[in-house]
């Protein structure tokens, strides 16, 4: 019962404030609309101030073009032609009005009236002491006087047009009195009414000297008056004694010399009217709108209520699954991407896009994996494929499980990838085979050694009795070149045979600098180097590391005597640089020969393994094999064109992690 309370209590309290929001809502409306009206009957003002303006302006440039073009006559030339002349000015200017033209003295050479009417020169004789263009005006006519100048420049002549105000009135103001409460009026700068389409009788009246009669239709004229003295007023409200609310606009404009304001007045009752009528509508309309929202509420939330318990329990059976779901996945370790049918990427777990540093949902499957078979291939049937290089990493091998999904139907649907980085598996594999490879060599090359080594030496004792009874030189050039392939067979033999040993080793905490330095000091005379240039790059301060100093002291030679081959007598640069990766010591032997193809690269370090003339094949095996006991690494990196990188990886001395 007190939760119905509740929301009885606060269903009236939202539709009261919804109320005072309308109230408030309609008390802005008002105050903008306003504003609105204001400015609407400001520019409807200023239209027709500008257009009056135009049109005065219009007729007055034509009478100044009209007095040039007469300046090529003479005055017995135009007054011979004054009915052509008279013609040509009723076709050329506003109706209603009236062109005179006067000679020097104030004569009447042409007119569009009759003589008697032409009154204006005789009453304004100053007009003529004037050599400038003039527009001015009376309380019926604009005028609009421009002289007609002789050869020297000095006036022979006028040219005047009068413009009834009345006929101005009717083309420009009387347009916008659609009803009796609505209209526009004119006054001069002095306050004169010039126009007032309901009282016409009124026109001619000051507005500082107003009769009774114009406060039938205006409770007082100070605002008006604020204008006429120039204050910058635009727009203003007033009550008529008709109670009548009314906007009152003026526009200020120029002619000749003198101001003219155009006033709009338009009533607002109306608007104000309509708006609180829609207020009340609008009111009315919330309340009824809210109640029935209200009743339609309580049915809506008693029909849901039983259906929310029982879809609530099987949201949280669906969370608990769903949170199964993302531990299982994210403990896999490896990336999951479903595909549609176009072949483009609907989801991707969090091991993807670590992988590609990026958003990956929407784009393509090629994107992540371009040697990827095509969709055709995959839509059918589960299949395996190792590939190599994905997401950047030119070193790392992938797995790919491709798995169709398919709806109840049977049709594919989407493809399901589980790509794994068994980069690790397959280094450990070829580390197995490796040590199996030596091993097997070792003892192949054991029984190998004992039983050539015997005969060979027996062989090589009787070339060298032969030698010495050869009474010719072809016999002794021959037992030559036995005793040559006889003493290499024996080098082949003795390093087969340091192959299958397992030498002694003293394993003590090293340098790796030192070491370096002390192959350098070896190696320096050697032949190989004299067309080489050798950089020596070892960096300061490295922690030491436990090894047999003598077998590394073979290891680097063996790799730098590889680099200078590689240079094959063409000049270049080897160089060995150091640094610490962590807690690994790294030494690099680096050469701009023309690379290892990359075929080639999974094979350097098997026995018997060589691309040279005159090699064995065992020098990288014995290096490999020497680094390994030591628990470091040989690695290789090289492009074709670009040279090779031999790497010695060793781990830091966890005893000596002091700079050695």
């Amino acid at each position: 019962m007190r939760n119905k309370f509740l929301v009885i209590g606060v269903f009236i309290t939202i539709v009261s404030i919804l109320i005072t929001m309308n109230v408030i809502f309609h008390d802005n409306l008002l105050r903008e609309l306003a504003a609105s009206y204001n400015n609407q009957q400001v520019f409807v003002a200023k239209g027709i101030s500008n257009s009056i303006e135009t049109d005065v302006e219009k007729e007055f440039v034509k009478i100044k073009l009209l007095a040039e073009i007469l300046s090529y006559y003479s005055a017995e030339e135009i007054g011979g032609n004054d009915l052509i002349f008279a013609d040509l000015f009723r076709q050329e200017f506003e109706a209603g009005s009236d062109v005179t033209i006067f000679d020097h003295r104030g004569n009447i050479i042409v007119s569009t009236k009759p003589p008697e009417d032409c009154t204006l020169l005789i009453t304004r004789g100053d007009l003529l002491q004037s050599s400038q263009a003039k527009v001015f005006h009376d309380l019926q006519y604009i005028h609009a006087l421009s002289p007609i100048r002789g050869e020297g420049g000095e006036p022979k002549g006028w040219v005047l047009i009068n413009l009834p105000i009345s006929e101005i009135a009717r083309n420009h103001l009387t347009p916008f009195k659609t009803t009796d409460r609505g209209y526009a009026w004119l006054m001069d700068g002095h306050g004169n009414l010039l126009y007032h389409p309901n009282a016409p009788e009124m026109v001619a009246n000051n507005l500082y000297n107003a009769r009774n009669e114009c406060f039938d239709c205006h409770t007082s004229f100070d605002l008006a008056r604020k204008v006429l003295e120039g204050e910058p007023v635009e727009s203003g409200r007033y009550i008529a004694p008709t109670n009548e609310d009314k906007i009152l606009a003026f526009s200020r404009f120029k002619l000749g010399n003198e101001s003219w304001i155009v006033c709009v007045s338009s009533p607002y009752t109306d608007v104000v009217a309509a708006a609180q009528n829609s207020m009340r509508t609008y009111s009315w309309l919330v309340v009824a709108i809210f109640s029935t929202f209200f009743l339609g509420a309580s049915i809506f939330a008693y029909l849901i209520r039983k259906s929310m318990l029982i879809e609530r329990e099987a949201n949280e059976a669906v969370l608990i699954e769903n949170r199964k779901l993302d531990t299982i996945v994210g403990a896999i370790g490896a990336g999951l991407v479903l595909l549609d049918q176009k072949h483009e990427i609907i989801w991707a777990n969090d091991t993807i896009r670590q992988w590609s540093g990026e958003e990956v949902a929407g784009k393509s499957c090629a994107a992540i994996c371009p040697v990827c078979p095509p969709p055709e291939e995959e839509n059918s049937r589960i299949r395996h494929d190792l590939c190599k290089g994905l997401f950047g990493k030119k070193n790392h091998t992938y797995q790919l499980t491709s798995a169709p999904v398919k709806n109840a139907g049977g049709e594919t649907i989407g493809i399901l990838k589980l790509i794994q980085d068994v980069s690790e598996i397959k280094t450990m594999e070829e580390k197995i085979a490796q040590t199996e490879r030596l091993s097997a060599l070792g003892r192949v090359a054991a029984g190998v050694a004992h039983e050539i080594g015997n005969p060979l030496t027996s062989i090589s004792s009787f070339v060298q009795i032969l030698k010495e009874r050869a009474t010719d030189d072809f016999g002794r050039e021959n037992f030559d070149r036995i005793e040559h392939n006889i003493q290499r067979i024996t080098k082949i033999l003795r390093q087969m045979s340091r192959f299958s040993r397992i030498p002694q080793m003293e394993i003590k905490e090293h340098n790796i600098n030192d070491i370096i330095n002390s192959c350098i000091e070896i190696v320096k005379f050697d032949k190989k180097l004299k067309t080489v240039t050798t950089r020596v790059e070892l960096a300061e301060d490295l922690p030491t590391v436990l090894v047999d100093d003598g077998n590394m002291v073979q290891v680097f030679i063996n790799l730098i005597l590889n680099a200078a081959d590689a240079l094959h007598d063409k000049g270049g640069t080897v160089t060995i640089r150091t640094r610490q990766d962590h807690d690994r010591v790294v030494a690099q032997v680096i050469d701009s020969g023309p690379g290892i193809p990359e075929e080639l690269q999974n094979h350097i370090f098997d026995p018997f393994f060589t691309t040279k003339e005159k090699g064995t094949g065992l020098g990288l095996s014995i290096s490999h094999g020497i680094v390994s006991k030591f628990g470091g690494e040989l690695r290789v990196e090289s492009r074709e064109g670009q040279g090779s990188v031999f790497s010695i990886i060793l781990p830091v001395n966890p005893q000596g992690a002091n700079h050695g």
